[in-house]
């Protein structure tokens, strides 16, 4: 490798660590997350494809990028989405009452086993993995080097959910099981009476079920047995903390899950469409440009992916 070969690639390299730096900075990761992070690294060859580092770097850290932006944006956004329904939105259903009227619905054997390090445990399940079952995965698939299973991911785990969810949130009033039951916060947020009222809505349908169920559903094609074991456990218990924690009802969770198959498909028929295919052809093609343009190696030939085998 020459030196200019050499420098290129160190310097997507020192990119792409740190963009994912700075997503585990977001929430603060501690040790668990690196742990379930690194688990899921394992055997990652087996799902990858052949592209060369340089040629899939411009893309992926472009998209990595925007991504992290989205996500470190996202607190934020979620506080203006409650505020704004808090001031403008008339829901049109009120559930309340109907799903705390339905035996059974508010999970109670969920809750036969309380031991105190289980509710540590989902306690944390809960709070990280909102957001760490799609970025595992997310990261994942860039180190795959495939730009489609890093679309698909992307856009059934969150890109999709948000959009599509909001009409629900907007028009269903339903707050969490343990507010409208008038029994202590289990995971001890600290919220006074008024943010009780106005952090507690938005339940139906369930979206850390939808994101971790999207996530389960996608693991499946995977080649890593040690992959798909880690995650199912890990967004199965992200299912079941929702329960366990008095947060969602039992329908917002199969809600969720059906909502999350609705995406998963949405993103099947994006990615495997014909026009994004050519979207990925010439990212790829890209990479390839601009490798040889900064790496002098512009008078080797070069030929352009086929799009039929991206």
């Amino acid at each position: 490798m020459s030196p200019r070969e050499l420098a290129y690639s160190g310097s997507w390299a020192l990119v792409t660590a740190v963009i994912l730096y700075k997503v585990t900075r977001v929430e603060h990761w501690g040790a668990a997350c690196f742990a379930i992070l690194l688990l899921s690294l394992i055997g990652v060859r087996h799902d990858a494809k052949d592209t060369p580092w340089p040629i899939f770097m411009p893309a992926g850290c472009l998209s990595l990028s925007m991504f992290y932006l989205i996500y470190a944006n996202a607190g934020g956004f979620w506080e203006h989405v409650v505020a704004w329904q808090t001031e403008s939105i008339r829901h049109w259903f009120h559930w309340n009452e109907p799903f705390n009227a339905i035996p059974g619905n508010d999970a109670v054997f969920a809750r036969q086993w309380q031991p105190l390090w289980l509710t540590a445990v989902l306690k944390a399940v809960y709070m990280f993995g909102f957001t760490l079952s799609y970025w595992v995965c997310v990261i994942r698939a860039f180190f795959t080097k495939d730009v489609k299973r890093f679309a698909r991911y992307s856009l059934a785990g969150y890109l999709l959910q948000v959009p599509l969810i909001l009409p629900f949130y907007n028009t269903v009033l339903l707050q969490e099981v343990w507010y409208v039951q008038g029994t202590p916060d289990m995971l001890e947020r600290g919220w006074d009476a008024v943010e009780q009222g106005i952090n507690s809505v938005n339940c139906f349908p369930s979206m850390h079920t939808s994101i971790a169920f999207a996530a389960l559903l996608l693991v499946q094609r995977e080649n890593s047995r040690l992959y798909r074991g880690l995650m199912t456990v890990f967004c199965t218990a992200i299912i079941f903390s929702t329960l366990y924690l008095k947060i969602h009802w039992v329908i917002d969770v199969v809600a969720g899950v059906a909502f999350a198959y609705v995406c998963v498909k949405l993103a099947d028929v994006i990615v495997d469409s014909r026009p994004f295919t050519k979207v990925t052809s010439a990212w790829e093609w890209l990479g390839l440009r601009l490798y040889a343009l900064l790496t002098g190696q512009g008078q080797k030939p070069l030929s352009r992916p086929d799009p039929g085998k991206v």
